[in-house]
């Protein structure tokens, strides 16, 4: 097919679903920031998982599992990931798509990406790819808050997407929208959008998800959490979580309240609610856990005591705020 390079949108960001999604939506003319994106997508989620395969024995997780179906769907564009048996044809599809002017989100194991050098893996990392050279064997993709377009050598790219020894498997996952609308009522959408992200917060469907998920892992945090062999890697690995892989801080709650304050002049039941207040008490909270979670990894088990405590301020906040933030319909 040769070589082909589409005109960029890229704008560094801080999380690499919401950026890569503000990206493609900016190349087709609905020019949406990357907060904007992830509180459309109902980004916020709270995840307490056991025994997850070459990972810690506990991992706390802090966005929600399918931001990009929501957010398609959420401003009517049809969504689904297209999956392939195997590299060659996954390839082949996205080299399709670029000669069709197409630029394609595809989720990757940064494990395999040559420019992060990870030791570790994190598979469904988001990045957008632009174009090819089949000449060089080279893709061009964007990543998040990298500024400037990345060759990735196809070989790098393929075995990112097809990613064996994380904790879920990857099956060559791609999306390239055809064209996306531009007349949509971005306050009716602003609206569902917060209601489904709390409402799903607030159920009791799953042990481990939710304000649910959070009180199990405080009450692991206080029985069970010492006698783990590898606690003090879960504490940090939960306070990288957090803080620090790409989550903008705060548990990606700092990016939503960005997106609630923005939302407020479409959405006027955000401020007269206070919404964009509490959550951002809610950003504090989570920030002071995860710098326990740092300390105690560091520490002895006497530290997991401070831990529990911070854990028990941020249900207190985010309780408060999810079941105020449901009152935003019928204002």
């Amino acid at each position: 097919m040769g070589g082909v390079l589409l005109r960029s949108t890229h704008i560094p960001g801080r999380h690499c679903a919401s950026s890569a999604i503000s990206d493609i939506v900016r190349f087709h003319g609905l020019d949406l920031s990357e907060a904007m994106c992830f509180g459309i997508g109902s980004g916020l989620g709270a995840w307490y998982l056991q025994n997850v395969p070459n990972a810690p024995s506990r991992m706390i997780h802090v966005r929600s599992a399918d931001i990009e179906a929501k957010f398609f769907k959420r401003i009517g564009c049809p969504f689904s990931w297209s999956r392939f048996p195997g590299a060659d044809q996954a390839l082949d599809a996205l080299r399709a798509s670029l000669h069709r002017g197409l630029p394609t989100l595809v989720q990757t194991d940064i494990y395999y990406l040559g420019y992060y050098q990870s030791s570790t893996h994190f598979p469904g990392h988001d990045i957008v790819v632009w174009g090819c050279d089949d000449q060089e064997g080279v893709f061009f993709v964007t990543d998040t808050e990298r500024p400037d377009v990345i060759r990735v050598p196809s070989f790098e790219l393929a075995r990112s997407m097809f990613a064996e020894g994380g904790f879920f498997p990857m099956e060559g996952n791609s999306y390239a929208p055809e064209a996306i609308a531009t007349g949509i009522d971005l306050g009716g959408v602003i609206e569902r959008a917060i209601v489904s992200n709390s409402r799903l917060i607030l159920s009791e469907d799953l042990e481990f998800q939710g304000i649910a998920g959070l009180r199990l892992w405080l009450r692991e945090v206080k029985t069970s959490w010492p006698g783990l062999e590898d606690w003090r890697w879960a504490a940090r690995f939960a306070y990288q979580v957090i803080e620090r892989r790409g989550t903008g801080g705060g548990g990606f709650r700092i990016m939503y309240a960005d997106f609630l304050d923005e939302a407020a002049p479409l959405c006027p039941a955000i401020a007269e609610l206070g919404l964009g207040r509490m959550m951002r008490e809610a950003s504090q909270a989570w920030t002071r856990l995860a710098l326990r979670l740092k300390e105690a990894s560091e520490g002895d088990a006497d530290a997991l005591g401070p831990v529990g405590e911070s854990i028990e301020e941020v249900i207190e906040r985010e309780t408060a705020y999810h079941r105020n933030a449901l009152r935003v319909t019928g204002r």
